[in-house]
């Protein structure tokens, strides 16, 4: 796989990190990211599964800063983990996203919740510094 991934590197513009948003940085995160590095390729980070139990949106942006030693940021905040994720909040449009249906397989834009406001304010304040 990490020859594969070297070859890929070295002809992609850009790349996006995928991470879990329960087990974070793993080791082959690390390896990738150096590879990265190596290239010279720019890359934006996706923090997935936020409906598992005991995920962290925030300790894995903290683990990028801290293990990688990239200048990370979120640009979006869930609304509610684990079985209540309900959406997300666009921080730079100040706009929610929520996920209905069934399986939350409609996307309907919102209002950011009234609840949220103070928080959505503070990140939007870290991002655009």
């Amino acid at each position: 796989f990490t020859i594969e991934v070297e070859r890929a590197l070295r002809v992609l513009d850009g790349g996006v990190l995928v991470l879990c948003g329960v087990s974070g940085v793993q080791s082959q995160s690390l390896t990738v990211d150096r590879q990265m590095k190596r290239y010279d390729v720019p890359r934006v980070a996706f923090v997935n599964k936020l409906d598992r139990q005991g995920a962290d949106p925030d300790r894995v942006v903290g683990q990028v800063r801290e293990q990688m030693g990239l200048n990370a940021c979120a640009v979006q905040a869930p609304i509610g983990l684990s079985e209540d994720h309900a959406g997300v909040v666009d921080l730079v449009k100040r706009v929610s996203y929520n996920f209905d249906g069934d399986r939350g397989e409609t996307v309907t834009e919102r209002p950011v919740p009234a609840s949220m406001e103070g928080l959505i304010e503070d990140q939007r304040t870290a991002l655009v510094e």
